[in-house]
């Protein structure tokens, strides 16, 4: 009995060694830390932006970060690191940055800082595994995206604010006021404002007209969840002037940034929105 007990306790601590090598290492320190780190190391840069009570934050801890293939890739390749959107300074500087408006969402970054792709929502395994070996082809070409490397712009205050101190109601005068100054609302700084706080008008519509090129500049999927938003606007608009016409046309320009899977699950929803706007 005596045996069969020791031989139990060493099958439990071998089990649990193999999960514990089965598991992502998301590094401690402030951003400069990791920045050195990733470079002095020749690593990629993965950044986790989550909450506490983000559901799918939770399931990619659960089910993703500690498979032995996804915690492979990352712990060999990647420098990664985890931030709270809410309680981190660095988690608020982050998602002010790149106008960060879904969670989990994820920031792929070369080791000189450049940001390489940002991606958010849950993924499957395989989904992550396809992304990461994505990002490394990008890092591999020099494919970067137009952000700069820097945490520090000259954000309008309403901007920082959104972010920093969480006063999430900005008005389209607000909004409005301040990028009508812009020379070109294609540049950074204008992009995460009109993005990262969903303005509408105009703005929606050069959005809307600009995405291929947004989304190559600064990343197929930011530019896709605003165009979700843009989308669903716009369904109840013309639902209730019921003017299909117009409104084909809108997802007609809308349909290239979404992946075929993507549309799939997108479209019903603003058909539907169309429909229901129509009908009241």
């Amino acid at each position: 009995m005596k045996y069969t007990l020791k031989q139990t306790a060493l099958v439990v601590l071998f089990l649990s060694s193999l999960i514990g090598i089965s598991q992502t290492k998301f590094e401690k320190g402030d951003w400069k830390d990791i920045l050195e780190n990733a470079q002095k190391n020749n690593k990629l840069i993965m950044v986790d932006l989550y909450f506490a009570g983000c559901a799918p934050c939770a399931q990619m801890d659960a089910n993703v970060f500690p498979n032995d293939e996804v915690s492979s890739l990352l712990n060999t390749d990647f420098v990664a690191f985890k931030a709270d959107i809410f309680k981190e300074d660095i988690g608020k500087k982050l998602s002010l940055k790149y106008g960060v408006t879904g969670f989990p969402t994820f920031l792929f970054l070369a080791p000189n800082g450049k940001t390489l792709d940002i991606i958010s929502g849950y993924h499957s395994v395989d989904e992550f595994v396809a992304v990461i070996n994505e990002v490394k082809q990008l890092n591999r070409n020099k494919e970067y995206k137009k952000y700069s490397t820097s945490l520090e712009g000259d954000y309008p205050q309403f901007y920082s604010d959104a972010y920093l101190k969480n006063k999430r109601k900005v008005s389209f005068e607000t909004s409005d006021n301040y990028l009508r100054t812009q020379t070109d609302l294609g540049s950074e700084i204008p992009f995460v404002i009109m993005t990262g706080l969903r303005v509408g008008g105009q703005y929606a519509d050069y959005v809307l007209d600009n995405a291929a090129v947004l989304a190559e500049n600064y990343g197929r999927m930011q530019v896709r969840n605003n165009i979700a938003t843009i989308v669903k606007r716009k369904a109840m608009l013309f639902g209730e002037k019921s003017e299909e016409s117009a409104f084909n046309k809108v997802l007609e320009k809308a349909k290239p940034i979404f992946t075929k899977t993507e549309w799939e699950r997108f479209h019903p929803g603003f058909q539907k929105a169309f429909l229901e706007s129509k009908n009241q």
